[in-house]
Parts: structure tokens; C-alpha cells; sequence
């Protein structure tokens, strides 16, 4: 097979030393993006939320995001008053589509849920809208603690 391969720019490896808060009120190992690499339309971070935590209601403008769950579980939140629900957790795969509200609750008091975050842009904590409005805790009374 031939194969002819053309690129523009370097590999790089990033390993971040601590986790800094993210906008979204997550805390994030940031790994692949704008600031690290030379990335113009991806970033690759690892999230989580530490036992009993929430994040904040938020969402991502024009670009979309994937998560892996890695590590226990979060019962997150959806919809214009979120008012659509799921548990995420270890293995799952979950879509988040652009400009969606959203919120995820730490359902355990003693366990990190954690998460390999991708995003389809390279600087998307400058695209994070937080939203005030729906951050009442309107879920916690639905969210299903584990502990």
C-alpha cells in the first residue's frame, strides 16, 4: 500500500502537573488544546468532580464535546431547565451537542467521577457560557446519590 502522509507541525506530549478549576466549576487535568499545543480545533482534558461536587450550569458554544467515564458516576442534567436526565459512568460514552444546558452532580460523597473530556475546539474554556440562572439547584433533589 503506498501511502503518502503530509503534515503540518510537531507531536507533542503534555502532562500536566496539577488540576486547575475549569470555568464550568470541574476540575481539569488540560492536556491537548490551543494553550499546550499547536491544536486549532481539539482539546483532550481529563474532568472530574470531586465527592459531593456539582459543576455549574453551562454550555459550549458551536463546538461539541465527548465523554468517557473513567471513574465513579455523575447524574447529569439537560435541557433549556434541565430538565432531562441520565447517570453517567465508568465506560459510558456520553454526546453533549453544541449550545446545550447542562449540569453534572458527583453522586457519591466519597468517590471522584471522572472523565476523558474532548471537545471539537481547541480553545473552549473561552466558550463555556455559564448560566446563572439555571445554576438554583433545581436538580439536586433528583440527583441519585450512591452514598
Amino acid at each position: 500500500m503506498d501511502l503518502k502522509v503530509d503534515w503540518d507541525g510537531d507531536v507533542t506530549r503534555v502532562h500536566p502537573e496539577k488540576s486547575q478549576r475549569a470555568k464550568q466549576d470541574v476540575n481539569a487535568l488540560f492536556g491537548v488544546n490551543g494553550v499546550t499545543t499547536p491544536s486549532k480545533h481539539l482539546s483532550l482534558l481529563v474532568t472530574y468532580l470531586k465527592p459531593g461536587e456539582k459543576s455549574n450550569a453551562h454550555y459550549h458554544l458551536e463546538h461539541e464535546s465527548a465523554l468517557f467515564g473513567i471513574g465513579g458516576s455523575v447524574h447529569f442534567f439537560w435541557g433549556r431547565e434541565l430538565e432531562h436526565d441520565l447517570v453517567v459512568g465508568k465506560g459510558d460514552f456520553l454526546y453533549i451537542p453544541p449550545f446545550c444546558p447542562h449540569v453534572s452532580y458527583n453522586r457519591s460523597h466519597t468517590v471522584d467521577a471522572s472523565f476523558v473530556t474532548a471537545r471539537t475546539d481547541a480553545y473552549e474554556q473561552e466558550r463555556v457560557v455559564v448560566l446563572p440562572d439555571l445554576d438554583d439547584d433545581r436538580c439536586k433533589p433528583r440527583v441519585s446519590y450512591i452514598d
